[in-house]
Order: C-alpha cells, then structure tokens, then sequence
C-alpha cells in the first residue's frame, strides 16, 4: 500500500454498508481516492504506526471489538504494538474501518460523513 498526503486514502473494507458509504462520500470530494480494501491489500508496520500516530491511539483502539476471532482469542489480552501489528497482519478484518487519511490526518470514521472532518 502506498500513501500520498496530497490524496484521499481510504481503508474500507468492500463487505460494510458504512464503508462504502464513505467512499462514496469521499468521491464527492477529491477526483482521484486511493482506495485501499483491507482484505487485499497488505497494511505496512511503517503504514500501522503511522496510522496510531496520525489518529493519536494506541493499537487496541482501531481494533473492531465486535468481530467474533476478537471475542473468541484477544478479548481480555494486554498486547504490545507489535502484536496487534502481527495480529492485523493475518486477520485484516479486526481493522476498524473506514480509515481516511489526508493531508496528515487522520479519522476512524464512524459516520460517511465524517471524512469531511478532513478537508
């Protein structure tokens, strides 16, 4: 995956109504979205960390808590960022989404509109 700060980045996941809300949103804004699906493409440690930074959160926080491995395996878990960077390696899925990013800044958007926070 790649990042430019002069460009909308979206991390959506394809399967969610609210996500694909919010890139259709985001093309109301800006022509050209870097549309990132985060079931297949590869999230970066540099990328990881930079997200935690821009968003100013520690990696349980953009960790969506409601996904059944999360119940199941890491619920009462105290992980390093290490972990849940190896962890969103191999289930992408526990990424809380949509993720945009612009201008470095950042927004877990909980609403479509919310990426507007960000122009």
């Amino acid at each position: 995956m790649y990042y430019n700060k002069n460009e909308i980045t979206l991390l959506y996941n394809k399967n969610r109504e609210l996500d694909r809300k919010t890139l259709a949103m985001a093309h109301t804004l800006r022509k050209h979205i870097n549309k990132q699906e985060i079931n297949t493409v590869h999230v970066s440690e540099t990328l990881f960390y930079f997200l935690l930074d821009k968003l100013g959160c520690d990696p349980k926080e953009i960790i969506d808590k409601s996904q059944p491995y999360y119940q199941n395996e890491l619920k009462d878990m105290d992980l390093d960022k290490e972990a849940w960077f190896e962890i969103i390696m191999h289930h992408p899925e526990l990424l809380r989404a949509p993720i945009a990013v612009y201008h470095d800044k950042a927004i877990i958007c909980k609403a479509s509109n919310d990426i507007l926070y960000l122009v």
